[in-house]
């Protein structure tokens, strides 16, 4: 009886092993989480207007990349000082392209803007797609690429766009030629 309680043990402790291997093998699938110093992964996703926007076109631009959704209460706090953002730095080399996961797409996100009176650039990833190829998955988080394309500043959750910081972050990087 010891024997056969022991050789069960072994098979157990086997499984586990095996299960403990084959998890390990899943964990390499996860997406790439991207950090600073990063080169921002490429993308085109449709505007509110339904006309594709590329990322590759803003080249030679600083661009925000700013993941958010009309349902998370972060987001819908931060969005205001965003749009000041964008509204404070016209005519530079500056971009923002806030990308909405909402499911609900244009419909919702345009009813929304309306709402707060947003102007600024919204694009649209209901799939989820391009934020999970930037490994985010929790919103609001952004990305601040430089004129390469390289990502100089990752913020994960909400921010105030508005404050000094942030702003003169942002203009030291258009600055830089």
């Amino acid at each position: 009886m010891k024997r056969h309680a022991a050789g069960s043990v072994v098979v157990i402790l086997l499984a586990v092993l095996a299960f403990t291997l084959t998890a390990g093998c899943k964990r390499d699938r996860r997406p790439v989480v991207f950090k600073e110093g990063d080169a921002g992964p490429s993308f085109t996703l449709p505007a509110l207007d339904g006309k594709p926007v590329d990322l590759a076109s803003f080249r030679g631009k600083v661009v925000m990349v700013h993941f958010w959704a009309t349902w998370c209460p972060p987001c819908v706090e931060e969005i205001p000082t965003l749009q000041k953002l964008y509204t404070a730095l016209p005519g530079t080399d500056f971009a923002v392209l806030a990308v909405s996961v909402d499911e609900g797409g244009a419909p919702a996100v345009g009813a929304f803007m309306r709402q707060k009176g947003l102007t600024l650039p919204m694009l649209l990833n209901p799939d989820r797609s391009v934020a999970s190829s930037y490994g985010t998955f929790k919103f609001p988080e952004t990305y601040i690429l430089d004129r390469q394309g390289i990502i100089r500043y990752k913020i994960i959750g909400a921010a105030d766009w508005s404050r000094p910081e942030p702003m003169n972050a942002i203009k030291e990087l258009i600055a830089r030629k």
